[in-house]
């Protein structure tokens, strides 16, 4: 009859068993030379003195919340800070009664710049573009005037 796996794993373990204790009397007897060596190789060694650079976060842009009264066409009626949601409310009834077209509010979140201001899609914060339509506006005004 053969033999049963059971029987054959436990005579290879055995046979494994044996083995290690011989390779491992004559390691013993190698070893212990061999650790003074490596204690000597540890000591010699250096931590090294640099250290690496870490890289500062990039600051996400700040942004803020308003409301925006939009038309049908999507044209731009008002705009106003989100603690003012009344008065957007009240722009947008306003704009209902006349009847013509449809209105609506949406939030969007618009940049600042590093001084809390507003920044349009060129980069410039709101109060220089406020005061470029105020200039041709007035330029208008007057050249109508004459």
């Amino acid at each position: 009859m053969a033999k049963s796996r059971l029987s054959k794993r436990k005579e290879v373990e055995a046979a494994e068993a044996v083995e290690e204790t011989k390779t491992s009397t004559k390691k013993a007897a190698k070893k212990k030379p061999a650790k003074k060596k490596a204690a000597k190789k540890k000591a010699t060694r250096k931590k090294s003195t640099t250290t690496r650079a870490r890289k500062a976060k990039e600051v996400a842009p700040r942004r803020r919340l308003v409301w925006v009264v939009y038309s049908s066409t999507m044209r731009e009626e008002g705009r106003f800070l989100y603690h003012e949601r009344d008065k957007a409310d009240a722009k947008l009834e306003q704009l209902l009664a006349r009847g013509k077209r449809r209105y609506f509010i949406q939030p969007i979140k618009e940049l600042l710049d590093s001084e809390g201001e507003p920044m349009n899609d060129e980069g410039e914060g709101s109060s220089k573009v406020a005061a470029k339509k105020t200039t041709k506006k007035a330029a208008g005004k007057v050249e109508a005037a004459e």
